[in-house]
């Protein structure tokens, strides 16, 4: 049987656009081969399942399920698969989330080319590819939520919202949110808001964290934490 020569690829992103200009940047690379796309989560998911490729690119923004989400039932199904989150964003709460949820490496879309050549060869190979100034972010928030946050703080959330947390932790999106706990986005919003405004904080893993750290202090007998 003839050896494979080349990386298989699956792409998720919504924009047709972008899909184009991806290909268009892995033209010259004779070792890297798109075998599938998506313009979903959910599409994504089953495109991988029935193709099984060597990496996917995915996409941190979806119209369905988040990338972190669909990142996450990836790796869930496969735990050896090897997830590139794309991104306009810096926003080290989304590199953060991307880690958690088991992506090998995060790239902006704005990469010189080589840069993106290097870290998808890198990633399908079985590496891990951050790129160093979006990990030193990712760093600077873990430092600051360790020095400047209380667990004792999640006292002062009513039962409404402090439900929310446990989502929140998960990497759920507003609207996935509003769709566990029957509510509308709006008033998952308003929650969000309050919760952010009586902790101090202005960051979802800010909130994800007190809640990790809370949960081994909970009160059984009143439900609240101390």
């Amino acid at each position: 049987m003839e050896r494979q020569s080349f990386y298989r690829m699956v792409l998720i992103d919504d924009s047709r656009m972008v899909r184009l200009g991806i290909r268009e940047q892995l033209l010259t690379a004779t070792d890297l081969r798109v075998v599938g796309e998506a313009m979903s989560g959910e599409e994504g998911i089953d495109v991988v399942e029935q193709l099984n490729p060597d990496l996917v690119l995915l996409d941190s923004r979806l119209p369905d399920l988040s990338g972190v989400e669909t990142c996450r039932q990836l790796i869930a199904r496969d735990p050896a698969r090897r997830v590139l989150m794309l991104s306009i964003q810096d926003d080290p709460t989304v590199v953060q989330e991307a880690i958690v949820a088991g992506a090998r490496g995060y790239l902006l879309k704005d990469a010189p080319v080589d840069t993106w050549l290097d870290a998808i060869r890198r990633v399908a190979s079985g590496d891990v590819v951050f790129q160093p100034h979006l990990l030193g972010m990712v760093l600077r928030e873990v430092h600051d939520m360790g020095n400047g946050l209380s667990s004792k703080s999640l006292v002062a959330l009513s039962p409404q919202e402090y439900r929310l947390l446990p989502l929140v932790a998960e990497g759920k999106t507003n609207k996935e949110i509003a769709s566990a706990l029957d509510l509308s986005d709006k008033t998952v919003k308003n929650y969000l808001a309050n919760i952010f405004s009586k902790l101090g904080i202005s960051r979802r893993t800010q909130a994800a964290t007190l809640y990790a750290r809370a949960l081994p202090i909970r009160s059984m007998s009143s439900g609240h934490y101390v």
